[in-house]
């Protein structure tokens, strides 16, 4: 999985979970700081995968198998987040820029044991 197809994911679900609608290409390419045509073959393309449903001037919407992959990398970039917030005590920005990064990286079995980690080592934060 490429980390620019699960940004798009990530996005896409945090605007529509937020608004509760579908997010147009427009809407898209400036949360992504990308052109509307990029977006517009993206979302073709995630169509294809079958990732999201593409309506041209309608937007985007995730299909389930695009939803279960958002929540995934939006639950490394959270864990992480909290992490290099918390318990190393890195800025809330930069933590999030850097998680950012680390997300696409991270394996589920790294991100399974820091979860184990994080849990078993709360009384470090609180």
């Amino acid at each position: 999985m490429s980390q620019s197809i699960e940004d798009y994911l990530e996005k896409i679900y945090i605007f529509t979970k937020e608004n509760k609608r579908p997010i147009k290409t427009t809407e898209l390419a400036k949360l992504l700081n990308i052109k509307p045509s990029a977006v517009t073959s993206m979302a073709q393309k995630l169509s294809k995968l079958g990732y999201v449903e593409y309506e041209p001037y309608i937007g985007i919407t995730l299909t389930k198998k695009g939803l279960d992959l958002a929540k995934k990398v939006l639950d490394k970039h959270q864990t992480l987040q909290t992490f290099l917030e918390k318990y190393l005590g890195i800025d809330k920005e930069i933590a999030s820029k850097e998680a950012c990064k680390l997300e696409h990286a991270m394996s589920d079995e790294v991100l399974k044991k820091l979860k184990i980690f994080m849990e078993e080592h709360k009384d470090l934060v609180e």
